[in-house]
């Protein structure tokens, strides 16, 4: 018997890996920062990617801090392996990702489906050490000689649990804690340890169901983690949640009601959506569909920025191209009577050479499909509880929306998600405005508590690791779900818009970035 149990949450992110960990007997959750000396977000955050080198040597799971002394040019750099690894299942239709195709190293296809499970089962397993080690070394008066058993939860975007791609998640996350007991460190033992490993996995699920291999890792949908990580504090009110999840890769949204029944805290789930309109992802769409000599890292600049100066040149600019005939019906820009639509921009994209033009053009294009998100998200939460809305309408009252995730701190996002109530005409549909609100701190205020702690990162980043924290909280510790979406259940997609006259119906556009 086990004298400590320790959950592992790992935000297997498509830029940034984050992880905290949790005593699931005394139910407190902390910050993993890899490092004792320094308390800086730098050391916290494991970019996603691995380098081969020439020598053949696999180096990944560093943090930020680590990686910047790392030379690239030394070998094969590979980034998005989290859905590189998705890409393998999901059907050509559900784009995911626009990312370069690897090479061929030692003669071996990098794309195969083999080649990226075992990557990404390597990268997850030096993650684990990598975290077992920093809490055996800094928590000497919780683990000394006592007999831990871990488990892990990786978060997996929900919108995989409705795909063929779920099974090889929950493979690869298996697969990465078999490997942590026998580890390579080159690509040729990788390939060797992954048959063995691969093997034993096979063994030990013969004859038994899938809840019932004896491996303690489990793929974990994200909503869910951000449902906990809103929740699990004792100051959490009953109400109605909006939340989303601005990401490098993907962008999460999710409503739901938290309430209390007999003291027992509990969810009832409404509606979940991702897609892959992260900053990042949004900044390669950007530099591939329109083949701009801007530099990937630059539009990510523009994105990213805090103030509003980007949103004022997009806006100074719609002003500008509105003047010409609006043709087409996918509208996609509607502010103070500037009406563009798709079909606009893209016939400007076609005509300029101007890579700032082609920038805005873009930015107005990819703001739609953002919009379009929150949309669903927040129209299906009104079908599901009109009264709440119908009760703030009639009090003017305004709809709390929460963001968190990397790109919080992004004018452009929040800038984008809160308009969507103007652009959309929401106000016609008796939704009320919104009011955007940053993630709630566990415990409500901007301090340590006994549940949370940041191992001495600024409070100000909680926002970077609520999903971690979330998916450090075991199934049976958070609150009961109700209503979330089952493994291949059918999705309804969701009108977003209103009727509108004198534009016409939006087209139910069902594609994502």
């Amino acid at each position: 018997m086990s004298d400590l149990f320790l959950n592992l949450g790992i935000d297997f992110g498509t830029g940034f890996t984050k992880v905290c960990v949790r005593d699931t007997d005394r139910g407190n959750s902390w910050v993993v920062n890899f490092t004792a000396e320094k308390q800086l977000i730098n050391d916290t955050l494991l970019p996603t990617k691995i380098l081969i080198k020439n020598n053949g040597e696999l180096l990944t799971g560093l943090t930020l801090s680590e990686w910047k002394t790392v030379i690239a040019n030394e070998g094969i750099l590979i980034d998005f392996i989290k859905m590189r690894l998705a890409h393998i299942d999901l059907s050509k239709e559900a784009k995911v990702y626009s990312f370069d195709k690897l090479p061929y190293y030692q003669n071996k296809d990098l794309n195969t489906a083999e080649q990226i499970e075992n990557l990404c089962t390597f990268y997850l397993s030096c993650v684990i050490i990598k975290a077992k080690q920093w809490v055996l070394k800094n928590n000497h008066e919780l683990v000394n000689n006592l007999d831990i058993s871990w488990s892990v939860n990786v978060g997996v975007p929900v919108k995989y649990f409705d795909s063929l791609a779920i099974e090889r998640f929950k493979k690869v996350i298996r697969l990465a804690l078999l490997l942590t007991k026998n580890h390579p460190h080159n690509f040729e033992s990788l390939s060797k340890r992954m048959t063995e490993t691969r093997q034993k996995l096979a063994e030990l699920s013969m004859n038994r169901d899938d809840n019932d291999i004896p491996i303690p890792g489990f793929a974990v949908p994200e909503i869910k983690a951000a449902i906990y990580s809103y929740t699990m504090s004792r100051q959490a009110q009953d109400g109605i949640y909006i939340f989303f999840d601005i990401g490098s890769g993907t962008t999460e949204g999710v409503s739901f009601r938290f309430y209390r029944e007999d003291d027992t805290p509990k969810i009832e789930f409404y509606s979940g959506e991702v897609e892959a309109i992260g900053i990042n992802a949004l900044a390669k769409e950007i530099k591939i569909v329109n083949n701009t000599d801007l530099e990937e890292s630059k539009i990510v600049k523009y994105l990213q920025k805090k103030d509003d100066l980007f949103v004022q040149s997009i806006d100074k600019y719609s002003e500008k191209i509105s003047r010409s005939p609006c043709t087409g019906e996918t509208v996609v820009y509607n502010k103070s009577n500037i009406i563009i639509t798709a079909e606009n921009i893209k016939f400007r994209l076609k005509e300029t050479d101007n890579d700032k033009e082609k920038l805005l053009l873009s930015s107005i294009l990819t703001m739609y499909f953002i919009r379009k998100m929150v949309a669903e998200v927040i129209v299906a939460c009104k079908k599901k509880n009109p009264e709440y809305f119908k009760t703030k309408v009639e009090h003017h009252q305004d709809l709390t929306v929460f963001i968190g995730g990397g790109g919080q701190p992004s004018y452009y996002y929040r800038n984008t998600i809160e308009s969507t109530h103007i652009v959309f005409k929401q106000k016609n549909i008796d939704i009320p405005a919104y009011e955007l609100k940053y993630v709630p701190y566990p415990g409500g205020g901007l301090t340590e508590t006994e549940d949370f702690s940041m191992s001495g990162i600024s409070p100000k980043y909680f926002h970077r690791f609520a999903i971690a924290y979330g998916l450090s909280i075991p199934d049976g510790e958070g609150a009961e779900i109700e209503g979330f979406p089952s493994l291949y259940e059918e999705k309804k997609s969701v009108e977003p818009q209103p009727y509108m006259p004198q534009i016409g119906r939006y087209p139910d556009d069902s594609s994502s970035m």
